[in-house]
């Protein structure tokens, strides 16, 4: 039980969960610490039996057993998670050689980018110019010599442009490569970038679509426009600052996922991590959003009409909304669910469907 207390203190360190989430999972501790001891008390027979308690002795063992059930979850939650989250990806190579280049091309007319780098970083932002130009600082593993170093990164790196299609890539897991890629100010057709480890970032880029996949990195968008945008990381942070897309959809294995924007439609899933989302404008239609272990706020509109269905194992339900009405409610012991409408009042419509296991939930007005 001690071990316990530790890892949900470790979690409200961490930033996964809130400190009344902890109270809250604190008290189902201590009544699943109950639970067990009622269940370790040896069975003696006795000849006197209690007929009239015998409904009330039914009741107290089921609502035991069904607390210990929870305090089984809890635990294999967070042991899961944990197990995932302390993963380590070895990328010590030993020695290495730092090596800079630059790729450049001029008045490149492309509509579509396509972005593999095995092992760095990425930051992805136009320009005024006409030209795509690509600043790479490489790590080359296992060389020693600067020349040999450069020759390396040269021979496997690739960049060419064909047929409106721009490719970069460096394969090398060998080759930690940080790119600034700068490209020129204009609307995009589609965006694809892929890292094996490493982080991601995207600021006033235009596109109608966005695909970004990395394994083992944050993922950082700000002021981004268009249509699709789709974000999934294995181990890492996802964060959209002021981003203006049609549909949204992002997810991690261990990470928080924070989103700000104007969106139609949103689609957020995190295992390990909490969710945050808040809308701007009236062009809303529907979220949702899941966490296994993780707290989820939601911040909506006021100008638009909601329609909610909340549910948790372990937590609490909020909603803030001026004048909510509930639809159905249910408060049983290892399940909470609350459907409801706010803001009436209004034609426009947006859906939000929030689900975590082991977290609370809060629906809030959007300042």
């Amino acid at each position: 039980m001690k071990e316990d207390r530790k890892r949900i203190l470790k979690m409200v360190e961490e930033g996964l969960i809130s400190a009344e989430e902890a109270a809250e999972l604190f008290e189902s501790l201590d009544k699943a610490d109950k639970a067990e001891k009622a269940e370790k008390e040896p069975n003696q027979l006795t000849e006197q039996v209690k007929w009239d308690q015998g409904e009330s002795y039914y009741s107290q063992n089921k609502k035991q057993s069904t607390t210990s059930k929870k305090a089984k979850l809890l635990s294999l939650v967070e042991e899961a998670f944990t197990k995932i989250k302390n993963v380590d990806l070895d990328f010590n190579f030993g020695t290495h050689t730092v090596v800079s280049h630059i790729f450049h091309s001029q008045n490149v007319d492309v509509s579509n980018l396509d972005i593999d780098i095995a092992n760095g970083s990425l930051t992805l932002s136009p320009w005024n110019e006409a030209d795509v130009r690509i600043e790479c600082e490489a790590k080359v593993y296992q060389v020693d010599d600067k020349d040999r170093a450069r020759q390396n990164f040269l021979d496997t790196s690739a960049f060419h442009v064909d047929e409106k299609q721009l490719h970069f890539s460096v394969p090398s897991k060998q080759i930690k490569t940080d790119v600034v890629m700068k490209i020129p100010e204009r609307l995009y057709e589609k965006i694809s970038v892929k890292l094996f480890n490493g982080p991601v970032n995207a600021e006033s880029v235009k596109t109608k679509q966005l695909r970004v996949k990395t394994s083992n990195g944050d993922v950082t968008l700000k002021r981004l426009e268009g249509k699709l945008l789709f974000v999934e990381t294995g181990n890492g942070k996802i964060t959209t600052d002021q981003v203006m897309m049609e549909e949204v959809e992002t997810e991690t294995m261990n990470g928080a996922i924070h989103l700000d924007g104007q969106f139609h439609a949103v689609d957020a899933q995190t295992v390990n991590g909490s969710i945050q989302c808040a809308w701007e404008g009236e062009n809303t239609r529907t979220g949702f959003f899941r966490t296994t272990t993780g707290s989820i706020r939601l911040h909506v509109p006021n100008t638009v009409k909601i329609e909610g269905k909340l549910e948790s194992n372990i937590g609490g339900l909020h909603c803030d909304l001026h004048n909510y009405q509930v639809v159905n409610e249910t408060k049983e012991v290892i399940k909470r669910t609350l459907q409801f409408e706010a803001q009436q009042e209004h034609s426009a419509l947006l859906h939000i469907e929030a689900e975590t296991k082991t977290g609370s939930i809060w629906v809030l007005p959007n300042k």
